[in-house]
């Protein structure tokens, strides 16, 4: 009877430990990721240069070894930036890191684009940017690469509340209703 319950205990704690190891693993592989800032740095006639941080946090228990990512950032179809590195860096547990990256808005390819993005700001859209790419990670000695398919992630639920401009925009449209009309701002 002993070693029945020796073996029962022993079975019980390895499945205990095969459980939380798994747990843990799949806490890892699910981040949870935000875009912190986007900015405007510099413009001209042909370009606008721009850069975007994006936060990817470290869910699980364990440090996580981020060995190289390259990403496409794109708004409507278009790309407008791209990150890219090789050299690594650890991710604490239970943190969180943030992509800094760096981009050329090409004003000329970009304007089928920018009529959609300002009605989406004054109709107060969510902002999405979607990703493409890929981050490969080490986690507890084993190698994985998390892969980014047209990966939507919302930038900002309204803009212009964000940037403090609702009020000014509300009172625009209220003095100035048939350009609003026209520029569809709802």
């Amino acid at each position: 009877m002993k070693k029945i319950l020796l073996f029962g205990g022993i079975g019980l704690a390895g499945f205990g430990l095969y459980r939380y190891f798994k747990y843990q693993v799949d806490l890892a592989l699910n981040y949870d990721y935000k875009i912190k800032k986007f900015n405007i740095d510099s413009y001209d006639n042909d370009n606008i240069n721009v850069s975007l941080e994006l936060e990817i946090t470290n869910n699980s228990s364990f440090e996580i070894l981020v060995k190289e990512y390259d990403l496409k950032l794109l708004f409507k179809g278009k790309n407008f930036a791209n990150t890219k590195t090789k050299v690594p860096f650890a991710v604490l547990p239970n943190n969180a890191f943030r992509l800094k990256t760096t981009g050329v808005i090409n004003v000329k390819d970009s304007k089928i684009a920018i009529l959609p993005f300002i009605q989406d700001v004054f109709a107060k859209k969510p902002i999405n940017i979607e990703v493409i790419g890929f981050v490969k990670v080490k986690f507890l000695g084993i190698n994985y690469t998390i892969n980014f398919n047209n990966e939507t992630f919302q930038y900002s639920a309204d803009l212009l509340k964000d940037v403090g401009l609702s009020k000014k925009v509300n009172k625009f449209k209220e003095n100035n209703q048939a350009i609003a009309k026209f520029l569809a701002i709802k």
